[in-house]
């Protein structure tokens, strides 16, 4: 009888500790799907096993000699303060002021004396005195000089000329802080008489590639390289010059000299004093940015009156009417836009996008899964809006012309302005627009009052010289588009019109039109703008060189933010660690952002262009702000095991202290009992 009261009170007993075991094993369980079942009781933490960095912070000096009894205080100081704002016994106010500065963690802490080993992180010092001012905030660069004249017996000269170059470049980096460190090199092309497969003897045997840039997404990385030509003749050296320098869309700076090999002191000196300078000067382009960064472009194109392009008489209206001009306007504003924005935009996507990431054993440059377009681009060609008549003023008979006032005042009173940015907290946007006028106020140019000029195109959110633009309104500017009829294409004698023909007018005259936009995005990175001329000859591209500079104009500002971002999220994971859902995928995501920033200053550590660097920045960047918004990382909102204790307490405390005091007593009698029965026995 005493066993089976002892079972009884034991299967009680094991029943309710099954029973609340399940119950937490459900709360707990991680398969919940977060938006099909509730909240789980228990924040997932499976992350904290694959973290590659440390998010404590920084060690103190004082660490080390408080001991375990300063531990012990400050451990006291903290349940205190949390003791006195749980009983509202400390003001919000005071409680504020009083809160210890937070340290910065030791991942940032260690990242920042990488940065501030190298000589482009300091102060410059005046005379002796105290360091007051910042120096260069640019990386250094390497670049590797190369004479394919110079045999391996004359190495000795590759060397000295190295020398003096670099000479040359350390001192217009003293005068001019713009100008980064520039480090000569010459270990990899000691004794080379070959350029691209072909034998260079003479200075006019030497061609550049035919190449025009280098991919930057895809090869190996690479420095860039000085070509120095010697003996050159009058034919290839112009302007009755002693030397020439010459940088094409890639990497390659070529010099080109009449100087000879035997010339080795004069050739030293000339490099050393003028065309070290010359070659920063065209190699750095772009001035410094305050943080400008190009997130998106909107190009809306705005038509008077489609209707007045179809002009009567033109032998069958019935076969342009208004949708064929806007279906021909649609198809050439959108092939326009591609073939003269798209490769701009492509350029600055490697820049802003971190589309790339670099192997441990070898530099390598491969595709990255961060962002396919880091600047997005819309188009619209869907708005009707007429020119009122009081702006409109003629020139000719044939001409008509627009105030910039007057355009301006009428395209922002149909413009919707901002408040705020509506794009990334990391980027700006820029739209523009373009505007075609009806036949009757075609061609129409825009008079520009304050230079007595006609032009096509105004600006209205102007660049600043340091790059970035001096007031937020949009649209940021307008060009007008002159299109032509459909009667200039009918053709009498086949009583049709060419559309292919029509179709191919409308695209050049919007792409020349585009050329303005081109301008406008160089100028706002800080690039000198050139003539529309110019720009069509050259392509719609940016070259190496004035991507490097955008590229360095950038670094210090977002390796900064990247640094600022990173210490608040490790900031964050230290303090709230034990009640943060911090599960595999955000830790991935956080263990590629901080091994992309030491990729970045890896590479800068070992002087590569910056353009690869500041990429892997923003690929850093792009990481951190998604593990911020990630869904997964974040603190359960309804229950944590406080909770599961004061809900699950009451009910089963009452049932299970009585159970277990019962059955400790059972467990005393049977035991009471058997004895006795033994000593019966």
């Amino acid at each position: 009888m005493a066993g089976t009261r002892l079972a009884i009170h034991a299967t009680f007993v094991v029943e309710l500790l099954v029973l609340v075991a399940a119950s937490f094993f459900y709360a707990s369980n991680q398969s919940h799907d977060h938006f099909l079942s509730a909240e789980p009781f228990l924040a997932e933490q499976s992350g904290w096993k694959i973290l590659v960095e440390d998010v404590s912070p920084a060690p103190s000096p004082d660490d080390d000699t408080s001991g375990i009894v300063g531990y012990a205080g400050k451990c006291a100081t903290v349940v205190m303060s949390q003791l006195h704002s749980l009983m509202g016994m400390e003001s919000e106010k005071s409680g504020y002021h009083d809160r210890p500065m937070r340290r910065s963690s030791a991942f940032v802490q260690e990242l920042r004396q990488k940065i501030a080993e190298h000589h482009f992180a300091g102060h410059d010092n005046d005379g002796g005195g105290e360091s007051t001012t910042q120096t260069r905030s640019l990386p250094p660069l390497k670049v590797n000089l190369r004479m394919p004249q110079v045999k391996e017996s004359t190495s000795t000269i590759l060397n000295s000329i190295a020398e003096a170059l670099e000479r040359g470049f350390q001192s217009q980096s003293t005068q001019r802080p713009n100008f980064p460190v520039v480090m000569v090199g010459t270990s990899e092309f000691k004794a080379a008489s070959q350029f691209n497969g072909h034998v260079v003897d003479t200075c006019d045997d030497f061609h550049l590639p035919t190449q025009p840039k280098q991919n930057f997404s895809h090869g190996e990385l690479k420095f860039p390289e000085i070509i120095v030509l010697m003996g050159c003749s009058s034919a290839t050296i112009p302007n009755q010059q002693l030397t020439s320098v010459e940088v094409n869309q890639g990497d390659l700076i070529v010099v080109r000299t009449k100087l000879a090999v035997e010339q080795q002191n004069e050739l030293q000196h000339h490099l050393e004093k003028e065309i070290a300078n010359e070659i920063l000067l065209k190699i750095f382009v772009a001035s410094p940015s305050k943080g400008y960064r190009l997130g998106s472009v909107s190009i809306k194109l705005i038509d008077e009156n489609p209707t007045s392009h179809v002009a009567e008489g033109s032998g069958s209206p019935s076969d342009f009417t208004s949708k064929t001009h806007f279906d021909i306007i649609g198809k050439a504003l959108s092939s326009s836009v591609q073939s003269t924005i798209g490769p701009l935009l492509e350029d600055l996507s490697f820049v802003y996008g971190g589309k790339i990431e670099v192997d441990d054993n070898a530099p390598i440059m491969s595709q990255g899964s961060v962002s396919k377009d880091a600047i997005s681009l819309e188009i619209h060609s869907s708005a009707y809006l007429s020119l009122p008549d009081d702006i409109v003023e003629s020139e000719t008979a044939e001409t008509k012309s627009v105030s910039s006032e007057g355009l301006a005042n009428w395209i922002y009173a149909h413009s919707r302005q901002r408040r705020g940015s509506i794009s990334s907290s990391l980027s700006d946007d820029i739209e523009w627009v373009l505007f075609v006028p009806t036949q009757d106020n075609a061609p129409l140019t825009v008079h520009d009052e304050s230079i007595n000029k006609e032009g096509e195109s105004i600006t209205l959110s102007l660049p600043t010289l340091d790059g970035g633009r001096s007031n937020e309104v949009y649209p940021n500017g307008m060009s007008i588009v002159n299109l032509p009829s459909f009667s200039e294409y009918f053709h009498s004698s086949t009583d049709n019109a060419d559309l292919n023909q029509v179709y191919q007018s409308y695209k050049d005259r919007i792409s020349l039109s585009l050329v303005y936009l081109v301008g406008y995005i160089r100028a706002i990175h800080g690039l000198p703008t050139t003539s529309i001329q110019s720009h069509a000859n050259r392509g719609h591209t940016f070259s190496f060189w004035e991507l490097e500079s955008i590229a360095r104009s950038h670094y210090a500002y977002s390796l900064e933010l990247a640094f600022s971002e990173a210490d608040a999220l490790l900031a964050v994971l230290y303090q709230h660690g034990g009640t943060l859902a911090f599960p595999q995928e955000v830790a991935h995501k956080l263990n590629n952002a901080t091994h992309l920033l030491r990729q970045s200053i890896s590479l800068i550590e070992q002087g590569y262009p910056t353009i690869y660097s500041t990429s892997l920045l923003h690929g850093s960047l792009q990481y951190l702000e998604s593990v911020q918004n990630d869904y997964k990382f974040h603190e359960l909102p309804y229950f944590a095991p406080d909770h599961y204790l004061a809900v699950f307490s009451p009910l089963v405390l009452p049932l299970l202290l009585p159970m277990m005091v019962g059955l400790i007593r059972e467990i005393k009698r049977f035991q009471k009992l058997r004895k006795k029965k033994d000593l019966m026995s």
